[in-house]
């Protein structure tokens, strides 16, 4: 089995961390079943609609997302994959989140053991992401460039996390409002993004619209993941069938509300 790549994000100080592209390869060559059924259940819970043209950067995001997803989102049986190929053949995808670990902090443990590449800090540092990490609908309260910081409040949860994010931080500076969907873990003391923006966006950034967002989520207990978030923007409601953009522009010119009350009848 190949090597995954121990990466420093940001710089020499950073935490270890995993390319999620090299679990999921790890992955397809220890068990392929556990890959596509994974696959599988992704794109059902995104539901894109095939009859809409999607852009080709959606289209790579939500693949890259599915690595996100796979690593940090699944669960599989026993403590993961071993190297030996008749026992990794029985590991199997879990659909309890209780149970099980992810293929991420599997792939850890795997190179720790035997690759010689992860070692016991980068273990620690790799651990500990698994154990904190979360995607989430973030408000931009505030962005400072010259820290790389951003203060951010999870709309889903009603937390308040100070992210190191030296990329995002630039492109915001200065901002006190605007959306940010990311997954952010905590690692050697700091809250750090670790993975691609699922959504961006500067404007709206009026407090009605954050309240808005957030009452849409907490009022009913919805916590979605990655594949939740993905379907959210991109992908069609399942009471509506209607993608993020097309719910915006609809309750825009008012047709919202008189599509809502038709289906609902």
């Amino acid at each position: 089995m190949s090597m995954v790549t121990v990466a420093a994000i940001g710089d020499p100080d950073s935490p270890a961390m995993l390319d999620t592209k090299d679990v999921v390869d790890m992955f397809k060559r220890s068990n392929l079943a556990v890959y596509a059924e994974a696959r599988r259940e992704f794109y059902r819970k995104v539901n894109l609609d095939p009859f809409k043209p999607h852009s080709q950067y959606v289209l790579q995001l939500v693949e890259w997302s599915f690595l996100d997803w796979f690593s940090f989102d699944c669960r599989i049986s026993g403590s993961g994959i071993t190297g030996n190929e008749s026992e990794d053949m029985l590991v199997e995808l879990e659909y309890d989140a209780l149970r099980g670990i992810s293929p991420f902090r599997a792939a850890a443990e795997y190179l720790h053991r035997h690759a010689g590449g992860v070692g016991d800090i980068d273990l620690d540092d790799l651990r500990e992401v698994d154990e904190t990490n979360f995607a989430s609908m973030f408000w931009i309260r505030d962005a400072n460039a010259v820290q790389g910081r951003l203060m951010v409040e999870d709309l889903i949860r009603g937390e308040l996390y100070s992210v190191f994010d030296p990329r995002a931080a630039a492109r915001y500076d200065g901002a006190h409002g605007g959306l940010i969907v990311n997954r952010i873990a905590r690692a050697r003391g700091m809250w750090r993004s670790c993975a691609i923006p699922l959504y961006e966006a500067r404007r709206p950034d009026a407090l009605d619209a954050k309240a808005d967002i957030s009452r849409e989520f907490r009022d009913t207990g919805y916590t979605p993941d990655v594949a939740g978030l993905l379907r959210f923007f991109y992908g069609r409601a399942k009471d509506t069938g209607l993608g993020w953009e097309d719910a915006v522009s609809l309750r825009n010119t008012g047709v919202l509300d008189r599509f809502l009350n038709r289906i609902c009848d």
